[in-house]
């Protein structure tokens, strides 16, 4: 009998009441599709489409692209409530462009291993003891059990034939990708030798003593001769060192995108405009559910210390019943009502404070500076202006020494005492704490708790600011390719900034990872302009300001460099004679101290026990000399070992004792570890060489903006 059939049944009869199979609707955004999984669907209509991107020479079109991204968008809004901000939006684009590429790089390895998939393996899987994750966690209970008979029901139901459509393309997608994965890891495995090292590295423990033979320390630059032939011999043996990647450098106008000042300034008009209405009587929760962008939180007492400054000032001024003018924080405007105030068995105080620091030791100077100054306060000098011209506090000094409201073990113990004893208006100190002298004025005092109602609108660039801002980053590029890049820049007053070096495929200094930045870097000329090029927080248009292609250093550019590790290694070589010769006042079993009692410049050390999976305490991961102490026994020195930080003479002290029982007990565990460690790593190396290896057109850049 043909599968087909079989297959054709299960889909005409199987899939997911929506309510129990919401999850699977995910899906949807790419698989029903269908196993064409770039979205490419060719017809004369498609054909006439614009290519947002090509992979491998197939396209990508732009109303194809421009779908997924919708269907994206529109499950994250059915997850949050809320529409993707711009920012998120660009996240998905991204998203869906490194799916698509992934997954049309992966079919392609699938059709060079000759990977499929029958319909008999997964109708036997749907129906087997263990069904797919997929499916099987719809139909899990609160106890954690898997309920078998409403699975069942649920995959016979004629209703749900639409998401088992999907879910089938789904559990294709994963058969043949498990397939594959097989096939690229199959030589992937962890050897027994490996599995003892791990344990070993990670459990035996090793305590030692050692000498160090410092180069800086015990042989001056000065008594190191090379010559110019030297250091050129030098930099011949060792010009694989030398070797560099090509890199690029670009300068670049960046069009920040930020809200504007007409942005703001609409938001205070609806600010404005429902505070009029909340004055002629609407209801304010109503106007909270309707305008607000969070959530209600009236139900919650506030205490002093626990607003922001701006919000505290005009809220515990207020009245219940109050209506707030809008106050401006850093996440957009607040309208606020006050509901209601409680005592709170915390009592608060408002102070300010000119601090005088102890400057050099000299803490009478500091303290006659503050008593001068304490006595001009309580003649009745503007304490805030003696604080604006007096007090070293970079917080408080500029808001006329203003601290805010604090409650106890916020502020250091002598301060605290000092402006707890103290009386409303009263000017107390100099106060002398760790941070210097303090006068302290207390501003009030209380106790009370509040509770109120806020609607808050955040200020978003709106359509408009982005599209002028892309229009002005587009007549820049333009300009720039008519005439010259850093005049038009400073005719237009734009900033222009300068990258750092970066290699291909890296990360970009002040930009971060952005692959069409990076392809139009290294595949332009010298002085080449780009269009504007999409950012995480912007557009940027850039030019190709450095071009260095791969090869070695200049002799002339790297000798001081060639000088220094050359006058190193002749340093280590007369300290490895010298620990040789010191090597000779002890027997293999002897005592290091025999060395520092005849040379009291170098003393004996000690490690504390320490893992070679670990770093040596005091030293750091130095992997030679970790190399060195594993191969020692107890009570042995060890031969000269060059560290990082110099020759060492080292004598292992204890070393714990392997125990078979543990590592037995243990083994699988870690076996089964450094697997998955060795798989994900491959599978990373063998994806980014997959893409590095692909042509990879990106043209998202001249349809999002």
């Amino acid at each position: 009998t043909s599968i087909m059939p079989l297959m054709t049944k299960i889909r005409e009869s199987m899939t997911t009441i929506f309510s129990v199979f919401a999850g699977l609707f995910v899906i949807y955004i790419v698989f029903d599709w269908g196993m064409d999984i770039t979205g490419i669907r060719r017809s004369s209509r498609q054909a006439e489409s614009f290519e947002i991107g090509k992979i491998n020479g197939e396209p990508i079109l732009s109303k194809d692209f421009a779908e997924l991204v919708r269907r994206a968008t529109e499950n994250q809004k059915a997850q949050t409530g809320v529409d993707p901000d711009e920012a998120q939006q660009k996240l998905i684009r991204d998203q869906i462009w490194n799916y698509l590429l992934e997954q049309k790089l992966y079919d392609e390895e699938i059709k060079r291993f000759g990977v499929s998939v029958s319909d008999q393996e997964i109708y036997d899987w749907v129906r087997s003891d263990t069904p797919p994750e997929l499916l099987r966690r719809q139909f899990i209970d609160s106890t954690g059990t898997f309920n078998r008979a409403a699975y069942e029901a649920a995959i016979l139901d004629p209703r749900n034939r639409n998401a088992m459509i999907a879910a089938e393309a789904e559990l294709r997608r994963q058969r043949l990708m498990a397939k594959l994965y097989s096939i690229v890891l199959a030589s992937v495995q962890v050897t027994e030798e490996e599995v003892l090292h791990n344990y070993v590295d990670q459990n035996i423990k090793y305590e030692a003593d050692y000498i160090l033979l410092d180069p800086n320390r015990l042989i001056r630059d000065d008594e190191i001769t090379l010559t110019d032939e030297d250091l050129r011999r030098y930099y011949n043996d060792n010009s694989a060192d030398y070797k560099v990647e090509a890199t690029r450098k670009l300068k670049y106008v960046l069009f920040r995108e930020t809200a504007s000042e007409k942005d703001t300034q609409d938001v205070i008009a609806d600010m404005e405009d429902i505070l009029r209405r909340a004055n002629a009587g609407a209801d304010f929760d109503e106007l909270v559910k309707t305008y607000s962008e969070t959530p209600p939180n009236d139900t919650v007492f506030h205490k002093h210390g626990e607003l922001s400054q701006e919000k505290e000032n005009v809220i515990f001024s207020a009245k219940v019943g109050d209506i707030i003018d809008p106050v401006n924080e850093y996440d957009g405007y607040h309208l606020i009502k006050v509901l209601e105030f409680r005592s709170g068995k915390d009592e608060f105080i408002r102070a300010s404070h000119i601090l005088i620091k102890v400057e050099n030791n000299d803490s009478a100077k500091a303290l006659k500076e503050a008593n001068e100054i304490s006595v001009r306060a309580k003649r009745g000098e503007d304490f805030t202006e003696l604080a604006k011209q007096y007090s070293k506090d970079p917080g408080s000094g500029a808001r006329g020494g203003d601290l805010g409201w604090f409650g106890k073990g916020r502020m250091v113990k002598e301060f605290e005492e000092a402006a707890y004893k103290a009386k409303i208006g009263q000017i107390v100190g100099p106060v002398r704490s760790q941070f210097g002298y303090h006068i302290i004025k207390v501003l009030g005092r209380d106790n009370r708790e509040a509770r109120f109602s806020d609607i808050h609108i955040a200020v978003h660039i709106s359509p408009k600011t982005r599209s002028e801002l892309s229009q002005r980053a587009q007549d820049f590029a333009y300009l720039a390719k008519q005439g010259d890049f850093q005049k038009e820049a400073e005719l237009n007053k734009y900033n222009v900034v300068e990258t750092l070096p970066f290699q291909k495929d890296a990360v970009i200094p002040g930009i971060g990872s952005n692959s069409t930045l990076n392809r139009f870097a290294f595949t332009g000329t010298l002085g080449d302009i780009s269009e504007p090029i999409t950012l995480s927080n912007g557009w940027g248009v850039f030019m190709i300001s450095e071009v260095k292609e791969a090869g070695i250093r200049p002799f002339d550019e790297v000798k001081s460099t060639v000088e220094t590790r050359l006058k190193r290694e002749k340093k280590i070589e007369k300290l490895k004679i010298l620990a040789n010769e010191l090597l000779q006042m002890v027997n293999p079993n002897g005592d290091l101290q025999n060395i520092s009692a005849k040379r009291p410049d170098l003393p004996v050390q000690h490690l504390a026990p320490f893992t070679l999976s670990g770093s040596i305490p005091g030293i750091g991961r130095d992997l030679i000399l970790i190399g060195g102490i594993s191969t020692l026994n107890p009570g042995q020195i060890s031969k000269p070992i060059e560290g990082q930080r110099g020759v060492c003479i080292v004598k292992l002290l204890s070393k714990t004792p392997f125990d078979s029982t543990a590592y037995n007990s243990q083994k699988e565990n870690l076996r089964s570890q450094l697997l998955s460690e060795k798989r994900n790593r491959f599978l990373s190396e063998w994806s980014d060489q997959l893409k590095k290896s692909a042509d990879i057109v990106d043209n998202r850049d001249l349809f999002y903006r």
